[in-house]
Formats: structure tokens, sequence, C-alpha cells
């Protein structure tokens, strides 16, 4: 087994930071943006008024008092009926249009060429290490009320996360085909401290790591990622999560002789826990509601503009059933892989990374109750080498589908 294709389990777990919500230094979000309701209501009535005001619909009325008394004059209450005034003309649509909470706003996202912003896109929707913006685009159906989080001090019960990855690369006419990894499975523990102003300070253990084979030929792949894995055990981390989700102030304790490929791992799955707590509007929300969250993240040397859209699909008391949503766009075109040799350089050619998912949370607890979420990237970087005074350039094409799944035990 060569040692490039025992790496790709690795390499994996790097790449499940390409579809975390939050890198780990990044502050709250700010409050969600207000959309503008009075403009989509007015958007909104525009076509229930043009249909009112067809000659044909107009002129119905009168025919049929004309029917009814051709000799008399129609009476006071009579012509009222038959000729609604402007007053009624205008309340008669109220009754048929959607409130304009429930008409979604468009994404503010531009569209990017090979999936790479222009320059400067990204920084006009969030600056690099700022905020991430969370924004209302439909406030969904009646009953609407303010989802927020209540967690509750004490432990909760352990988390299990698992992942799968399919991997496939080509470069300098070599390709490598389709190759499934060992399924990979970490549990945690997670305990809630006292609530210090609108913070919840977090403690988590990460308990155990295994290694799954799943088809034949995984066998040699595990038994070689077991004892890379193995170091990890025991690595502590510490945040803070306010009432809408927003994680921020993240520190880790990495346990002594962990190796420099397993710290590279862990910094994209500190990224994957700080995602499971999925940001809230402050909005009143009901089923159906969709809102977005539009993040900066640094995942394997490439700045990334992410995109999560979350869909209420159901809510029952303090649990909400969420589809969701992920698109990943390249802020520029400029990456710093790790690993990369001396004089070697490498771009963004072209890069493409979406997904989605479902999340089933309960408000009171820090960790999902169940859920999974599958992202397919393909990305083709051109990497530049100078040495001994000549330049040599080779592109490197990357395909990979990663699915992670949440459960409680």
């Amino acid at each position: 087994m060569s040692r490039s294709l025992l790496s790709l389990p690795l390499a994996g777990l790097l790449a499940f930071s390409l579809f975390a919500c939050e890198s780990k230094d990044t502050p709250p979000a700010p409050a969600p943006e207000k959309v503008d309701e009075a403009k989509a209501k007015a958007d909104a009535l525009k076509p229930e008024a043009k249909a009112e005001a067809k000659p044909e619909e107009a002129k119905q009325p009168e025919a049929e008092a004309k029917v009814e008394a051709p000799k008399d004059e129609p009476k006071a209450d009579e012509k009222a009926k038959a000729a609604p005034t402007d007053e009624a003309k205008a309340a008669a649509p109220k009754g048929e249009t959607k409130p304009a909470a429930d008409v979604a706003a468009k994404t503010t996202v531009p569209d990017a060429p090979n999936g790479i912003l222009p320059k400067g896109a990204a920084d006009k929707l969030v600056k690099a290490g700022g905020r991430p913006v969370v924004r209302l685009l439909a406030a969904g159906g009646e009953p609407r009320t303010v989802a927020s989080y209540a967690l509750v001090k004490g432990t909760s019960k352990p988390l299990r996360m698992g992942m799968e990855l399919e991997m496939s690369m080509s470069a300098a006419g070599m390709n490598l085909p389709p190759t499934k990894m060992p399924r990979m499975v970490m549990t945690f523990d997670f305990s809630t401290g006292d609530k210090k102003g609108s913070d919840w300070p977090i403690e988590g253990t990460l308990k155990d790591v295994g290694v799954e084979s799943q088809a034949p030929g995984q066998d040699k792949i595990a038994e070689a990622l077991r004892p890379q894995l193995e170091p990890i055990k025991g690595l502590g981390m510490r945040y803070f999560v306010d009432e809408k989700g927003r994680v921020h102030d993240v520190t880790m304790s990495m346990p002594k002789a962990v190796p420099q490929a397993a710290q590279q791992m862990m910094a994209g799955m500190t990224q994957s826990i700080e995602s499971m707590m999925a940001p809230l509007p402050d909005e009143p929300v009901g089923s159906g509601a969709k809102w977005e969250v539009i993040g900066r993240l640094t995942a394997n040397g490439a700045d990334l503009l992410q995109v999560s859209t979350f869909t209420l699909k159901e809510r029952k008391g303090d649990v909400l059933t969420l589809d969701i949503a992920v698109k990943q766009l390249a802020a520029k075109d400029s990456v710093n892989p790790p690993g990369m040799p001396p004089g070697a350089s490498a771009r963004l050619v072209a890069f493409k990374s979406q997904g989605g998912g479902t999340s089933v949370l309960d408000t009171k607890d820090v960790a999902p109750s169940g859920g999974s979420m599958t992202v397919k990237s393909s990305m083709t970087l051109e990497v530049q080498v100078s040495a001994g005074g000549k330049t040599e350039k080779q592109n490197t094409s990357v395909d990979t589908n990663v699915t992670v799944s949440y459960s409680r035990k």
C-alpha cells in the first residue's frame, strides 16, 4: 500500500473543514439583517391589483344589474354592489395575498465564474475573520415565535459523529479512481456551565475515536490509520455559545505527542463542532421559515465564502427539524495548502462545493439529537514549482464526497 494512499483518510478529515459553518476564530454573529417587509408586500400585491383592473371583470357586475332591472333605475345600494368603490377594490386582494414576511428574499451572493469570486466581492459581504451575517429570507407560516437556545446546565448524552469519504484525484496524466475510505467515528462528551450574561460556557472532550472497515480492501488502510488517530483521544475544547447559537472564543487543549497531521485534522474538526449549533434569526419564525448564514472561513489554505440556508421543516416545542443547504465559493484564487514544498505556489483554477442535509436540534441541548450532511467538492489547482532556475506548472484535480452523520448514545 503506497504512502500517498494511506494519507488519503487524513486528507479527508482535513476536507471536513470545507463545510463547517464558522472558523474557530470567528466571533459571534451580529443580529440578522431585516427584510424590507413593506417593499415585499407592495411587490406581492401588484399582480393581484392588475388582475382586479381587467376591463371585462370591471364591467361584469353592471351587466348583471341590467338583466335584473332593465327598466328601473338601480337603487343606491345596488349601484354600490354593481360598481365597487376604490376602497373595496384595494381591500379585495388582501385576503388572497400571502403575508409579506412569507415572500422569500433573494440571496445577496453574486455569481462566481468557475466558483471563484471576483476580487473584493467576498469582503463586501463579510470580512475575512469577521462576523457571519444571519439574514431572514422568509418568516414562514403562522403561528410564529422567536426561536432561541436555552441550554440546560450539566453533562449531555455523548455525541457520536461518523464520517465517510470517497475521493478521486488526477495529476500529471495520472488518475486515481474513486476510492472509499474506512468510516471514522468519534465520540464526544459535552458539559454546559452556568450562563454568564447571554453566553453559556461549553466544555467538550474527545472520548474515543475509531476506524471501521466497510468494504473489502479497507482493512489495511484502517490498520494504518488507527495508530495515527489514537493520540488525539482526550483532546479537550472550550468555547462559548449565545442564545442565538453563535459560537465564539474556542480554545483547544491537545494531548502530548499528537502528530502534526492529526493536529491539522482536528483544526477542521473544531470547525465542524462549531457548526453543530445552527445560528437562529432574531425575528419570529414559523413552519417553512428560511434564513441564510453567510460566513468566511479558511480551509486547507483556501479563503472561502460559505452560504448556509436553513429551512424550518417542523417545530415541536423546543425541538427544531431543519433542512440545510450549503454552498461555498472561493473568495480569491490564491491558496496556500499545508505541506507545500519550498519554491512552490498554488492557485485555484476552478472550485465547486455544495451539499445538504438535515438536523434535529433541541434548543435546550448543546449538540444535535441527530442528522446528516453530504457535501460534494471539486477543485482544480495549478501548482507552480521553481527549482534550478526552471519553473514548471502542473494542474491537480481533487474530487471528494463526504458524508457526516450525528447521533446520541
